[in-house]
């Protein structure tokens, strides 16, 4: 019984830091692409 709910909890752990994993490697690909259509990021702050 302990060692079901051991792991368990392992692999609820591990979906769960999977699933944060996916946003950020999707916003990656987006930018990936935005970058090659010709789209750039501006600093916000610049001197004159």
């Amino acid at each position: 019984m302990k060692a079901r709910l051991i792991s368990l909890l392992a692999v609820a752990l591990g979906v769960a830091s999977l699933a944060s994993c996916l946003p950020l490697a999707a916003g990656a690909a987006g930018g990936y692409v935005a970058h090659k259509e010709g789209y750039r990021v501006q600093n916000p702050i610049y001197k004159r």
